[in-house]
């Protein structure tokens, strides 16, 4: 079998309008996000699966538990999952594909986002088949090892970018004063560096 991708829908949203199947009022309470993330577990088929995995945030958790709108939206749209996913599935299936892992992570009111891992169906006995997954496997890898290396280097720009960055304090009589000594400080090049007391110094460059 050869990866062929992983599909992220970031941030769509699930609109249940005026339906509250799923999210009647039970005038139930619960002492933390704990108990209430056990009742939800207990209650729908989603939270259980072994087929694909269904996080929710723990703010989105917290608020649930005060917010009868909230709590109404969160357990709507965990009531939908099982039934989307089979969809999902059903889709890629037709076009020859198999959906090999899914999880929909909720991240607040109005924000889902969901990872999809699909691959294409071929025998993988075959030779083909497994020179396929090597090299797209290896293109991965590629990919990953860019990706950081690209977050790595941005990362000592901006290092690089603050270190060069000070805070200049200049005394004046007054406003003229200030800006005079401000642009005569500016307008030179200048090397800066800090004394044994933590006082920024400036010496003129040649």
């Amino acid at each position: 079998m050869a990866v062929t991708g992983i599909g992220t829908y970031a941030s769509y949203t699930n609109r249940y309008g005026d339906t509250q199947n799923a999210g009647n009022k039970t005038g139930r309470t619960y002492k933390n996000a704990h108990e209430y993330k056990n009742y939800l577990t207990q209650k729908y088929d989603c939270l259980r699966s072994r087929d694909y995995s269904v996080n929710i945030n723990s703010s989105l958790l917290s608020e649930a538990m005060g917010d009868e709108k909230t709590k109404q939206w969160l357990e709507y749209n965990l009531s939908l999952i099982p039934e989307s996913i089979e969809k999902l599935k059903a889709a890629q299936s037709a076009r020859g594909c198999k959906v090999l892992s899914v999880t929909d992570t909720i991240n607040g009111y109005d924000s889902i986002t969901e990872e999809v891992l699909v691959t294409d169906e071929v025998d993988p006995g075959t030779e083909k088949a497994r020179k396929e997954l090597e090299e797209r496997l290896e293109k991965r890898k590629a990919e990953k090892k860019e990706t950081e290396e690209r977050l790595e280097k941005q990362r000592a720009e901006k290092q690089e970018q603050e270190e060069r960055q000070y805070n200049l304090k200049i005394d004046g009589k007054d406003v003229d004063d200030l800006t005079g000594k401000m642009v005569e400080l500016l307008g030179t090049s200048t090397s800066i560096g800090v004394t044994e007391n933590g006082v920024s110094a400036f010496d003129a460059l040649a």
